[in-house]
């Protein structure tokens, strides 16, 4: 038969060695503020990244709206220039036929003068717009790059 043991060695603490315990702890502790650490790197990174790209954008959208009011600015006075010189035409008509022939010259010819003035707006506009979204665009690509890589290599591959 053993030997009965004395109760107080049912309180006493087990052979643990807690130096092991506190090592274990620290160690996590450095790889939790490793992780921490590298993940604000990243999140700062693309902050960074993303607050150049909307500069950019910004600065492109400046720059081609001032272009865009300053074409704007240009065909008004051209407008405007055309309405006078035909007032000064209009004044030195001599017959009412003259008249209607030079209201239907200045008609046609400010009809087709703002249809290209439009035209150029219109395409002024675009290539705005174009270069206000190229920084975003290309962010985007930036950042799907790995998703479209790693999808590219798990799709099944065409026979």
């Amino acid at each position: 038969m053993a030997a009965k043991k004395p109760a107080t060695d049912a309180f006493q603490m087990s052979q643990f060695d807690f130096s092991n315990l506190n090592e274990t702890y620290r160690e996590m502790a450095e790889k939790a503020v490793a992780q921490g650490t590298e993940a604000y790197d990243k999140l700062k990174a693309a902050a960074e990244e993303a607050t150049a790209s909307a500069q950019k954008s910004f600065d492109a959208f400046r720059e081609g709206m001032t272009e865009i009011s300053a074409k704007t600015m240009a065909n008004t006075k051209a407008n405007a220039d055309a309405g006078v010189a035909f007032f000064e035409k209009v004044s030195g008509a001599k017959t009412f036929a003259e008249v209607l022939e030079l209201q239907g010259e200045f008609f046609r010819a400010s009809f087709e003068t703002i249809a290209s003035q439009a035209k150029e707006v219109q395409e002024l506009s675009m290539k705005v717009s174009e270069k206000t979204t190229a920084p975003a665009k290309a962010a985007v690509e930036k950042a799907t790059a790995p998703i479209v890589d790693a999808a590219a290599k798990l799709a099944p591959k065409a026979a």
